[in-house]
C-alpha cells in the first residue's frame, strides 16, 4: 500500500492516566484526546522546552473526562491550564502523544 499524505492536522487518541490511590496502588482512568500533528523541527523545539509547553501546542481536545458528580469537563483554555498543573494528567498525555509518534510496539 502507497504512502498516503493526508492534510488531516490532527488525530485522536487513547490516554490512560494512573492515578496514585490508597494502599500504594494506582487507578488507571481512561479518557481520549485530539492531539494536533506537529512536523519534526517544531516538535523538537517545543519538547526541549518542556512538557507543558508541548502538550499546551498539541492537545486540541477531549473527551470522557467528567468531574467528581459525573458531569463533563469541556476542553476550554481555562480546563486545559488546570489539568496541566496535574502530573499524572500530563505524565500520561505525554505517554499517549509519544506512543503515537512511535507506532506499534513490536511483541516479542
Amino acid at each position: 500500500m502507497a504512502f498516503i499524505r493526508k492534510k488531516v492536522a490532527s488525530y485522536g487518541w487513547p490516554v490512560t492516566v494512573e492515578v496514585p490511590s490508597d494502599g500504594g496502588k494506582f487507578e488507571k482512568q481512561l479518557f481520549n484526546v485530539t492531539f494536533k500533528r506537529l512536523g519534526r523541527s517544531e516538535f523538537t523545539k517545543l519538547a526541549d522546552k518542556g512538557d507543558v509547553e508541548l502538550l499546551e501546542a498539541v492537545l486540541e481536545g477531549w473527551d470522557e473526562i467528567v468531574d467528581e458528580d459525573g458531569t463533563a469537563v469541556p476542553f476550554t483554555a481555562a480546563n486545559r491550564l488546570s489539568f496541566l498543573d496535574d502530573p499524572y494528567f500530563c505524565r500520561g498525555v505525554i505517554k499517549a502523544y509519544l506512543e503515537s509518534l512511535d507506532g506499534a510496539q513490536v511483541k516479542n
